[in-house]
């Protein structure tokens, strides 16, 4: 039976970043990742751009192969973990391989939602989460003429964004009766909107997929309001859940997600979890961000450390052509709001007792670090606005 120190199972940036810090601290210790993937990490964050552009993986890939090599890191590419036997400190793969571990770090990620519509089967209806998954969308949509995009929200609207480019009739359905409605107001939203029409795109707000029409395969959709849609490909981009498979017949806790401590400790000792996969004070987060700095604290205290994860303001940025937009804080919870307002720029701060809480840059967004400072230490408005 091969035996590691550190086990990491999934090797996504959360994966990634532990066995980073892990090596940073343990010079000697084993470390071996296992991963169902058939590629090393890579940017996932990067898929919906390239629907539109021709690519070679290895463009995708965080690190090279010899990066793994040179930290003496083990990776174990294309193998499904079937078991985790939490007693004997054990993986059981699905080739019949055991490996024993010392710690192990669950980071199995997230898997797409897609809801419960009539129809869902049929040919053409997609998600993409996986290189694989992307390489597949692609080919498909390479015949299709009008695809619709299922969800508004940002990796629902960079999706549609790089699809248009291909020249295809793209329409986006969006449940909510605006735009990206975590991250903006309803008069900044509506200007996002126009701006998308003015770009070619057809958006469907206050909609969702009552069923897919088609025989075998997909083409239209009926939508809640009774509208038809003629399409031949349908893309879900309605959020992500995690992926607890592996551990439901274990003796490790979990809800919506694995329910891990402040310290990303499970509730077995020698057993941590990060990234998409986690469940935190009863929230799970399905962010980039969040899932690299959790990877972090994850294998620092594997290695040793102590270390708490602190839950950072949630920050967003979208970029298509030449609309910007950046948001910061809980737009939603205010006493006041400033604005500003220049040609194609309009910015809003979101105050409580004058102090900022969020804010919303339009058009012009190289203030946001700025902006991301200010709202992170409750900055006094007065003092942000003299600089301005």
């Amino acid at each position: 039976m091969e035996t590691t120190k550190y086990l990491i199972i999934g090797n996504g940036i959360a994966g990634l970043s532990a066995a980073k810090e892990i090596r940073k601290n343990d010079n000697e210790g084993s470390i071996t990742m296992v991963s169902k993937e058939a590629y090393h990490t890579y940017y996932r964050i990067r898929l919906t751009e390239y629907l539109s552009k021709d690519f070679k993986e290895d463009q995708l890939l965080v690190n090279k192969e010899s990066w793994y090599e040179e930290k003496d890191i083990n990776i174990i590419l294309n193998k499904v973990v079937e078991k985790i036997d939490v007693d004997n400190a054990t993986i059981i793969l699905d080739d019949g391989r055991r490996i024993k571990y010392h710690k192990l770090l669950i980071a199995t990620g997230s898997r797409p939602f897609i809801p419960p519509v009539a129809g869902k089967y049929k040919r053409g209806v997609l998600a993409l989460r996986t290189l694989k998954d992307l390489k597949y969308i692609k080919n498909y949509f390479n015949g299709c003429t009008d695809i619709t995009v299922i969800g508004g929200g940002l990796l629902g609207l960079e999706a549609a964004w790089s699809l248009k480019k291909l020249g295809k009739n793209i329409n986006v359905v969006e449940f909510a009766p605006y735009l990206l409605p975590k991250q903006l107001d309803e008069e900044l939203a509506n200007k996002l909107k126009e701006k998308l029409e003015e770009k070619g795109l057809n958006i469907y707000l206050s909609s969702s997929a009552e069923e897919i029409l088609g025989r075998d395969k997909a083409d239209g959709i009926l939508l809640s309001s009774g509208e038809k849609l003629k399409t031949d490909g349908i893309l879900f981009s309605v959020g992500v859940r995690p992926d607890i498979d592996l551990i439901r017949d274990t003796k490790i806790n979990f809800n919506k997600g694995i329910v891990v401590d402040k310290h990303l400790r499970t509730n077995i000792d020698n057993i941590y979890a990060a990234g998409d996969v986690i469940e935190l004070d009863g929230r799970t987060m399905g962010l980039w961000t969040a899932a690299n700095e959790q990877g972090k604290i994850a294998g620092a205290n594997m290695s040793g450390k102590r270390l708490e994860y602190k839950e950072p303001k949630p920050f967003t940025s979208l970029i298509l052509d030449d609309i910007k937009l950046f948001s910061i804080g809980n737009v939603k919870e205010y006493d006041k709001v400033y604005e500003f307002k220049k040609a194609n720029t309009h910015h809003k701060l979101f105050t409580t007792d004058d102090r900022i809480t969020a804010g919303i840059l339009f058009g012009d967004i190289k203030d946001m670090a700025k902006l991301k400072k200010a709202v992170e230490e409750k900055l006094d408005i007065k003092s942000y606005t003299t600089n301005l």
